[in-house]
């Protein structure tokens, strides 16, 4: 089969590399020319487009089996409000207008996030995919949630939409680090909430779920994560920040995630299982070794 993987990311690698070690073609795409050369050890084929240019999604999509949507935001164009505005709805709505408007019949496995839960009820017993949503008050949930409707319903018997959660693994820094980061970066305030679930899944277990969708032809919206229930983001960074010396983070509360649990159940019963998410059943302690 000749795949497409729109948003050769930290996701997209990993999943081209499963695709083609199991014999499938993989047209690859990026936004930044610098990397083609290194995606070009992992892709048949890399072309550099925008999610948002919408003929040349559909020259990429075109002759392509299926279609794997994983192109992202990056965190560091959405430190404000207004960032988050512009780049979530260009990377995100612009990417499913593309898609959804090019002729084309594959099916697609497409990538959101458990951000969207961030507007549910806090008292919940546990959130899935059928769990009622409040407006949402920033533009992160807001165009994840425009980018699933396009997909869903647009797309309909065709799409199958992965909510996430905190992804990890390959080239993706460390907790330890990422304080670090924070700190220096940001003046140790992030715009996350301190009260927030901190659930996490690996880069390796998404892209399985994706080809798993494709072989077992999944339709609609899942959940996908770990079952048990993680720290609070204050609880496992602080005590980051504290082993490395650092004073706790500022949480300012613009982006908020699932404060009660949610559940991947739908996904599990369908015949999915984690392999590589070991890590985020109980994310790493300042002492624990790094996941690998």
């Amino acid at each position: 089969m000749r795949f497409l993987i729109l948003g050769c990311g930290l996701v997209g690698r990993v999943l081209a590399a499963q695709l083609r070690a199991e014999g499938h073609q993989v047209r690859g795409t990026t936004t930044t020319p610098d990397k083609v050369a290194g995606l070009r050890e992992l892709c048949d084929e890399v072309r550099v487009l925008r999610g948002g240019d919408g003929p040349a999604v559909a020259e990429a999509l075109a002759g392509c089996d299926a279609a794997a949507i994983c192109a992202g935001p990056s965190p560091a164009q959405a430190q404000t409000p207004e960032q988050r505005r512009a780049h979530y709805h260009e990377i995100l709505v612009g990417t499913a207008h593309s898609i959804a408007a090019a002729q084309s019949a594959a099916p697609i496995a497409a990538l959101s996030s458990m951000i969207v839960y961030g507007d549910a009820d806090p008292s919940a017993a546990r959130l899935d995919e059928q769990s009622p949503l409040r407006e949402p008050s920033d533009a992160s949930p807001a165009c994840f949630r425009e980018m699933e409707r396009i997909y869903l319903q647009q797309l309909g018997a065709r799409s199958c939409v992965f909510r996430l959660a905190d992804v990890f693994g390959a080239d993706d820094p460390p907790l330890r680090e990422k304080v670090r980061m924070a700190h220096q970066y940001m003046g140790g305030a992030v715009p996350f909430a301190a009260s927030a679930l901190y659930y996490r899944v690996a880069a390796g277990d998404v892209a399985r779920a994706m080809r798993f969708a494709f072989q077992q032809q999944l339709r609609g919206l899942y959940n996908l994560s770990h079952e048990a229930v993680p720290l609070r983001n204050s609880e496992l960074f602080d005590a980051h920040c504290a082993a490395a010396g650092l004073p706790p983070l500022r949480y300012r509360g613009d982006l908020r995630m699932a404060e009660a649990p949610v559940s991947s159940q739908k996904l599990h019963r369908a015949g999915f299982r984690l392999q590589h998410t070991t890590a985020a059943q109980l994310p790493e302690s300042p002492e624990a070794p790094e996941p690998a």
